[in-house]
């Protein structure tokens, strides 16, 4: 991990020896006292930290960030994949930085996937806090699943850019064609969207798009189409380090 992200309550009382968190601090990187890492709470203030102690508490002082970071006008609408496309996804979309993530259960998706540990015991936001770390940042996505697209479709911003990957439907390549300041990004599971699906996207706007002569997986078209449209948007930030 590149951050690690803890609690408000955290920052002051330090963490547990033997928190996952902890251990990977002294163990795997190798850190004792006066060693220093980045550290973030949960859509708040980045900071780097120094530990002051590793016992009984891994304890830390913060110097933080004045500011926070900028969350990307990006929501990503995805047909329920199998749990372990589910779980790169949620992980490479929280890397990318995407505002809102929606899987919906799709007429064509496996019903059989709605049963999966991830969903039912709460695994998937493992892997969410994951990619957000990955990213050296804080702002974790919120995620949201519903029962259908039509219900995934409801309360989008209505002056956002809308556009849906579907290869066999699209006559181009993503391409803004009026000025927005946000985008919604929606991607069919893996047996694709249905025709009812697709009427759907066009009655609420959404433009469909390619990304070439290839069928990529879910999680590549997740990452690829969303940082495609941010670069659009010109959403992208100058790289800022932690403490900058």
């Amino acid at each position: 991990m590149n951050l690690v992200l803890i609690t408000a309550e955290e920052a002051e009382s330090g963490l547990p020896p033997d928190d996952a968190r902890a251990r990977h601090l002294r163990e795997t990187v190798g850190l004792a006292i006066g060693g220093t890492f980045h550290v973030g709470v949960e859509n708040g203030l980045r900071g780097i930290a120094t530990i002051t102690s590793l016992a009984p508490q891994l304890t830390f002082a913060v110097a933080w960030e004045k500011s926070p970071q900028t969350r990307h006008p990006l929501t990503v609408i995805v047909g329920l994949p199998r749990p372990q496309t589910a779980k790169k996804v949620l992980h490479d979309l929280a890397s990318l930085g995407a505002a809102q993530i929606i899987f919906f259960e799709s007429e064509k998706g496996d019903p059989g996937y709605l049963t999966s540990s991830l969903w039912k015991d709460g695994e998937w936001r493992e892997h969410v806090l994951k990619g957000t770390e990955q990213a050296c940042s804080t702002l974790v996505p919120k995620v949201t699943r519903v029962g259908s697209l039509a219900e995934a479709l409801i309360g989008l911003d209505a002056n956002a850019w809308k556009l849906a990957l579907d290869p066999y439907e699209a006559t181009g390549a993503p391409e803004i064609s009026s000025p927005a300041k946000a985008a919604v990004l929606a991607i069919g599971p893996e047996r694709g969207f249905s025709d009812s699906e697709r009427a759907a996207l066009r009655t609420h706007g959404f433009a469909f798009a390619h990304l070439g002569d290839r069928i990529l997986r879910v999680e590549a078209a997740a990452l690829v189409g969303g940082a495609l449209m941010l670069a659009q948007l010109r959403a992208w930030e100058k790289h800022r380090p932690v403490g900058g």
